[in-house]
C-alpha cells in the first residue's frame, strides 16, 4: 500500500541491501508495467471464475471523490457460492469524469456488470444511498433496489443530533478548540509543553482524530 516510487529511494534500496545484499530491486517500470498488470490477471481471473459459478447475486455502488477530487463509481457484487458462504468482490473503482447524472451512472452500471459477465436477469437488487440520482438510475435500469442502511442509520443519527442544542454546542466548542491548536503551531507548542510539565497525556493527537472524523462526515454527507 505505498507508491510504486517507492523502490527508487535510497531508504528502501538500503534497506533491502540490509536484508540481502545479493537482491536486486526490479524497476519501477517493471512494477507498473508487468508485476502489477500480471497480478491483476490472475486476481480477475480468479474473480470470474467464482462469478461463473454463481445462480444469482446482488451489487452495491456508490459515487465518491479522491482527496484530490478524482471523481470515482465503485461495484461490489455479493454471492452465496456452493458451500453457502456469502462472498463479497470489489469488480471495480473505476474513474467517472462524466456529469453524475442518472442517466450516465445507469449506463456506466450496465457496462461495469456486463463487462465482468453478469446476466441482469440474474440480480437480484442493487443498494445504494438516497441519493436522487443514484435512485433514479437503478429505475432506468429497472433494477430492484434497496436503501443502504448505514446511510440511512448515519441521517438518522445526523438528524436527531441536530435536533439537540446541547451536542450542538458541544460540539461548536469542541471545533474552536481543536481548530485554535491546528492553525496556531505555537498554540501547539505551548499546550504540548504545559501537558509535560502537569504530566499529562498528549491531547494533540486527538486533534489529529477530530480532523480524521470531520473528513469522514464530510464524505458520508
Amino acid at each position: 500500500m505505498v507508491p510504486i516510487y517507492t523502490v527508487t529511494k535510497k531508504g528502501f534500496k538500503k534497506m533491502i541491501r540490509s536484508l540481502d545484499k545479493r537482491y536486486v530491486i526490479p524497476s519501477r517500470t517493471y512494477f507498473s508495467q508487468v508485476a502489477i498488470p500480471d497480478l491483476y490477471e490472475k486476481c480477475r481471473a480468479k474473480v470470474e471464475t467464482e462469478l461463473s459459478k454463481v445462480e444469482y447475486y446482488a451489487v452495491t455502488t456508490d459515487l465518491w471523490s479522491s482527496r484530490t477530487t478524482e471523481p470515482y463509481i465503485s461495484l461490489t457484487v455479493h454471492f452465496i457460492d456452493e458451500d453457502f458462504t456469502l462472498k463479497s468482490r470489489c469488480l471495480q473503482t473505476a474513474f467517472f469524469p462524466e456529469n453524475h447524472t442518472s442517466e450516465n451512472i445507469a449506463a456506466g452500471l450496465r457496462e461495469a456488470v456486463a463487462a465482468w459477465g453478469l446476466d441482469e436477469t440474474r440480480q437480484v437488487c442493487i443498494t445504494t444511498d438516497n441519493a436522487a440520482n443514484m435512485v433514479k438510475a437503478a429505475s432506468l435500469n429497472e433494477w430492484t433496489r434497496l436503501q443502504c442502511f448505514g446511510h440511512r442509520l448515519h441521517l438518522a443519527v445526523e438528524n436527531a443530533v441536530k435536533k439537540d442544542g446541547r451536542i450542538n454546542r458541544t460540539a461548536g466548542v469542541c471545533k474552536k478548540l481543536v481548530g485554535h491548536f491546528s492553525h496556531s503551531w505555537k498554540a501547539r507548542s505551548a499546550l504540548e509543553k504545559a501537558q509535560k510539565e502537569l504530566n499529562l497525556p498528549s491531547l494533540t493527537s486527538l486533534c489529529d482524530q477530530w480532523r480524521q472524523v470531520q473528513w469522514v462526515q464530510s464524505q458520508l454527507s
